[in-house]
């Protein structure tokens, strides 16, 4: 399953880098899977694709607090602190202290 996550990581970095500012900023009809149609630029795409999933967990860390279940602390910053320690508890000295 990574490897799959990781394919189509690069898919949208590579279309991305691709695209034109023309082609970023033309718009796309599509029909959301509630049946709703809309309208988005190809730039806003992936912005909502980005931001979506964040609400998801949101929603579900919200859900686990209504019965009683604490959420996982998996947040970016969590992440970066799990992965390069160095990074938590840095103090650094003020200037013109």
């Amino acid at each position: 399953m990574s490897a799959d996550v990781a394919a189509m990581d690069r898919w949208y970095l590579d279309y991305i880098e691709a695209a034109s500012p023309k082609l970023m900023s033309e718009p796309v009809p599509f029909t959301f899977t509630d049946g709703d149609r809309a309208m988005m630029s190809r730039q806003e795409m992936p912005t909502h694709v980005v931001t979506h999933g964040g609400y998801h967990r949101g929603e579900i860390g919200r859900i686990l607090m209504q019965i009683g279940i604490a959420p996982p602390w998996d947040t970016f910053a969590v992440h970066l602190h799990q992965t390069e320690p160095s990074r938590r508890l840095q103090v650094r000295e003020r200037v013109g202290a």
